[in-house]
């Protein structure tokens, strides 16, 4: 297909594309002029325009060539050999006033220059078509649910670091768990073969885990701190081996005793350092997807709405889990509840959510400060765009036009309606 604005003409256009006469070499022709048969008389007629053979008029028409020569001016016959037909269409042309039929150096015709101003036509080619912002909200969309998977990740990266571990973990086994009751109804046996031998290593039985403390340190502690010693030695090594669901569990009463029962399990097997480097490479991966599309959502952009749209998508991204997470420390885990799993468990969640909203807050910054930077932009290009107040070269006081108003005829009678909203300037 030729390209858009690109014409063929027909086999033969008129102009320079005209068909072959017989002396050209028509097909069936020997290229020979043909002679007038002698004896052929020829009868004086009105003049007329000679008929159009596509041969070549050497002569005004009004002299006749004697019988069996050429006309004058032509060569004798058998001089000039049959010219080869064109093979194939004319080259194409573009229509004279089609865009791009004139170079810009070049000053298109005024009877096919645009009707439009230069300066609204620059502004009607500016304007974007539909599917471009309809591009730019799909890639925002999904650029704001990938920054919201990646700080998602990258907050449950930060609440099972070692350091998190630390402040979650002990709570919840001092509330949740027999282990500090066990500790303490065992504390006088444990001395006593402490006694026996201080350097031995005397392990603590019934609480699940495997946990051994040398015999001079036991004498040393009372048993509520040997009690705090213990319960620190059995999250290590729930962290560092996992949670076997080994941890002797108090007894749970309700249904709501059960959901946190089971809220606590699950925060203890969660944490630990196998989820904790499990969670790395979904963060690369989210963060990359949210770049990719927001490059993508950049580019369906124009001007400062490229910085506006990024800002909206950060903040729409971050402003899910800000919002849950404070929320949630804020009216569903709250302090101070009755019970024996549930102030467990909503303090190993205020302390978690505490430490993972930190990152969305940082988001909702940085989008906030984008936005603002892009409305910044905007308001400042329109104020400093220049304005064409149209038509204003069309006003004229009535005083500056000889005899008054013009008045059309017949229309003489009619008073002025000085309250009209249309006469009003």
């Amino acid at each position: 297909m030729p390209p858009q604005g690109y014409f063929y003409p027909p086999p033969w256009y008129p102009g320079p594309y005209t068909m072959p006469g017989p002396y050209f070499g028509y097909p069936g022709q020997t290229g020979q002029i043909p002679a007038v048969p002698p004896g052929a008389a020829l009868s004086p007629a009105p003049k007329a325009p000679p008929a159009y053979t596509g041969a070549p008029l050497a002569f005004d028409g009004t002299s006749t060539p004697p019988p069996g020569q050429p006309p004058p001016g032509m060569p004798e016959p058998g001089q000039l050999p049959p010219q080869p037909v064109p093979f194939g269409p004319p080259p194409g042309f573009v229509l004279p006033g089609y865009p791009g039929a004139y170079p810009p150096e070049m000053q298109v015709p005024m009877e096919l220059s645009s009707l439009e101003a230069p300066e609204f036509e620059s502004l009607t080619s500016a304007e974007s078509s539909h599917w471009r912002g309809d591009f730019k909200w799909v890639f925002g969309i999904i650029t704001a649910l990938c920054i919201f998977l990646t700080l998602s990740c990258a907050g449950l990266y930060r609440v099972t670091g070692p350091g998190a571990a630390r402040q979650v973990m002990p709570p919840i086994i001092t509330n949740a768990t027999q282990v500090k009751q066990f500790v303490k109804d065992n504390y006088q046996e444990l001395r006593s073969k402490a006694r026996k031998s201080n350097t031995a290593r005397i392990f603590i039985p019934d609480i699940g885990v495997s946990v051994s403390i040398q015999g001079d340190v036991i004498t040393s502690l009372s048993s509520d701190d040997l009690a705090d010693r213990v319960i620190t030695e059995a999250q290590r090594q729930i962290y560092a081996q996992g949670y076997k669901q080994s941890l002797p569990m108090k007894t749970a009463q309700g249904a709501g005793e059960e959901r946190a029962k089971a809220t606590s399990i699950t925060i203890l097997s969660m944490m630990n350092h196998s989820t904790h480097s499990s969670l790395f490479w979904p963060i690369i991966i989210f963060g990359v997807l949210a770049a990719a599309f927001g490059v993508l959502m950049i580019v369906f952009s124009r001007g400062w709405g490229k910085a506006i749209s990024s800002g909206l998508a950060i903040i729409a991204g971050a402003i899910v889990g800000s919002l849950w997470l404070r929320v949630g420390n804020q009216f569903i885990w709250k302090a101070g509840v009755s019970g024996t799993f549930k102030p467990a468990a909503h303090q190993a969640l205020r302390t978690m959510g505490s430490m993972a909203v930190i990152y969305f807050d940082i988001a909702l910054a940085a989008g906030a400060v984008v936005l603002l930077v892009g409305v910044i932009g905007a308001v400042i290009a329109r104020k400093s765009r220049q304005r064409v107040t149209p038509f204003t070269d069309l006003k004229r006081p009535e005083e500056a036009v000889v005899g008054g108003a013009p008045v059309e005829p017949g229309m003489n009678g009619i008073p002025d309606d000085k309250e009209s909203f249309f006469l009003q300037e």
